[in-house]
């Protein structure tokens, strides 16, 4: 079989094998394979080559996932396997995390001091959330146990800031109650903040 090699756009090299397109690689990759132009290739080397393309592809991939935002391993994995298959996938996520761009005790502890400033999460919602990106049980228990957060304070000030106004009418503080249960707070300190309000009952259940 005979390898070539043709300029695309941008740095990107297309190969074809017999004349008939195959791969597209960029150009550092393709001037370091080894190959040139016009080579000879039997069928277990184009193998191991497009094996290497696949998985060098797919760590550009994680690499531009992994700009826009930060993930855990097992979230990683999955979008890469995705794209890429489970070989390749697991080749670019060893490969990311030895360069020290993904640790999921990092990732978890950055994630949940996000959820309670930005998103008024309590503790058992920060620790659901991690669980469903992927974070390992026992680093999201180490993760949200270390955390010292007054949840009662905190409903106090989400009252205050976003849902006051609902407070007013039956149905709003249905509401209020129930967007608070799914923030992870329990009833008890729903109940006992909420009770701050005079036209609140404190036996009141949705």
């Amino acid at each position: 079989m005979i390898i070539t090699a043709q300029k695309g756009k941008a740095n990107k090299i297309h190969i074809s094998i017999n004349g008939e397109y195959k791969l597209t690689v960029d150009a550092d990759f393709w001037f370091s394979s080894g190959y040139v132009s016009g080579d000879e290739i039997d069928e277990e080397q184009y193998k191991a080559l497009a094996d290497k393309i696949a998985k060098r592809r797919c760590f550009n991939r994680a690499l531009n996932i992994l700009s826009r935002r930060d993930h855990s391993e097992k979230e990683l994995y999955n979008k890469l396997r995705r794209a890429d298959g489970e070989e390749a996938a697991a080749d670019a996520v060893a490969r990311v995390k030895s360069l020290g761009y993904i640790n999921d005790e990092r990732y978890a502890h950055m994630l949940a001091e996000e959820l309670i400033a930005r998103k008024g999460y309590g503790l058992r919602a920060v620790h659901s959330e991690l669980m469903r990106r992927g974070v390992d049980r026992e680093i999201a228990e180490n993760v949200t146990s270390a955390i010292t957060l007054d949840e009662s304070d905190n409903i106090r000030v989400l009252l205050e800031r976003k849902y006051l106004r609902k407070m007013s009418t039956d149905k709003g503080r249905k509401q209020v109650f129930a967007a608070l249960l799914r923030l992870g707070y329990s009833y008890s300190d729903i109940r006992s903040a909420m009770s701050e309000y005079n036209d609140f009952d404190e036996d009141y259940d949705v």
